[in-house]
């Protein structure tokens, strides 16, 4: 399995992923990263990246949403690479997410009323 990292001068909101997925359908791919917004995508195929990408030319350029885009096709190293970045940021988004979560209860266990305490009746 290979990937591309594709660049394009959109502005955001003119692509989404499933337009991606679309464009390389039926030729193997497995994984899209890319958030709304942002310049560039990683694609990942399950068979040869450079095989999905010269299907999908017109004119031996690759067109996007009605642009043209840069791609790279990523092997050895350099893909490599990208998958240790990708991994790092994915543990830190999820480490963060965890962190920023507010405890919501207090007593837990049963009942609601925890952390109180017993109430006494004063004799």
């Amino acid at each position: 399995s290979s990937g591309i990292n594709a660049e394009w001068p959109l502005r955001p909101g003119e692509t989404t992923r499933e337009e991606m997925k679309t464009v390389f359908e039926g030729n193997g791919v497995s994984w899209v990263t890319f958030n709304k917004g942002d310049p560039e995508a990683f694609i990942r195929f399950d068979g040869s990246a450079q095989e999905a990408l010269d299907k999908v030319k017109s004119d031996e350029k690759f067109m996007l949403s009605g642009k043209e885009a840069s791609t790279v096709v990523l092997e050895g190293e350099e893909e490599e690479a990208y998958w240790k970045k990708a991994a790092l940021e994915k543990a830190e988004f999820f480490h963060r997410k965890n962190t920023n979560r507010k405890r919501r209860f207090d007593g837990g266990g049963r009942g609601g009323r925890g952390g109180r305490g017993k109430r006494h009746r004063r004799d």
